[in-house]
């Protein structure tokens, strides 16, 4: 057989690649994994009794919308991180923006309090639990995405880690949203944050070991 030939059989049936199919999986593993931390949440510890008239108000509003920030972005990262050749360290610095935003509005709240009330608005009546919670719930999207890593090509399993960690927080965050009862900004920027670096800690340790290409 001719080089020709050869060629020209080996491309009959070349189709092109797909190299989107990680990104709309990432998608729908994330969706999926909120819908089930959510029902979690809603089955052990219920919505907070005053959901139905504080659901649109700003601190539960701002609780989400800092999960959704901090997922969104996660994800991106983390479905680059499955794909050699992408440069994804270079734009983990974009998860600090909604955290430097909460902890500004957390600062500015502190400012226009009396001292006295600090510590009720940074402690909350809650913070152990949120602190415990969030890391637990964001088990369940943490298994998702493992399992979906496993699928890709992560050449830096530590920060796969990190991102699969930073999105599953950020999931588990706007799941336990709902139950959360403590509004206060100075609440949401520090105990919040601390879970969410947690579980991004857990992840950048965990996935090393358990993903490899």
């Amino acid at each position: 057989m001719q080089t020709d030939d050869l060629i020209s059989v080996m491309t009959a049936s070349h189709q092109p690649v797909d190299t989107g199919w990680l990104r709309r999986a990432t998608g729908i593993a994330a969706l999926g994994a909120l819908v089930v931390t959510v029902t979690l949440v809603l089955a052990t510890l219920g919505a907070r009794p005053d959901l139905a008239s504080t659901w649109m108000t700003l601190p539960v509003v701002a609780k989400a919308l800092l999960g959704a920030s901090v997922a969104t972005i996660a994800l991106m990262l983390f479905q680059r991180s499955l794909r050699p050749g992408l440069k994804t360290a270079r734009l983990v610095p974009l998860v600090a923006v909604p955290l430097l935003a909460a902890a500004a509005w957390a600062l500015l709240t502190l400012a226009q309090a009396p001292v006295e009330h600090w510590s009720a608005l940074v402690f909350g009546r809650y913070w152990r639990a949120c602190l415990i919670a969030v890391p637990l719930y964001a088990l369940c999207p943490l298994v998702i995405l493992l399992i979906l890593a496993r699928r890709g090509a992560p050449i830096d399993g530590r920060l796969t880690g990190a991102c699969a960690g930073l999105a599953s927080a950020g999931l588990a965050t706007v799941a336990y949203s709902v139950h959360c009862p403590d509004d206060a900004a100075p609440f949401l920027a520090v105990w919040y944050t601390l879970a969410i670096m947690i579980v991004t800690g857990l992840g950048a340790l965990a996935f090393p070991r358990l993903v490899r290409w």
